[in-house]
């Protein structure tokens, strides 16, 4: 049973599990081949993709990198390693 019970598209749940692999650049060429042909003919999962496109180019605007303090990065090594 689909987590999406309001979802007609048949492959949403393999198109959501590619999706994912294609925005972490994991998924295989047949993969990719698969999620871009059919989001060609399913509205669904198009928009699933362009809100996920959309997060993440926001997300990308939002986090800032900087690099960690020493004392935190030392701090936080003493606390894994014991």
């Amino acid at each position: 049973m689909s987590d999406y019970p309001d979802c007609r598209c048949k492959d949403f749940e393999k198109c959501l599990r590619i999706l994912n692999l294609i925005l972490d650049n994991e998924a295989s060429h047949d993969e990719e081949s698969f999620f871009y042909d059919h989001i060609e003919k399913c509205m669904i999962c198009f928009g699933h993709y362009n809100l996920e496109c959309q997060i993440r180019q926001l997300l990308k605007t939002k986090v800032i990198k900087e690099p960690v303090p020493s004392t935190l990065f030392s701090e936080i090594k003493s606390k894994i390693v014991g």
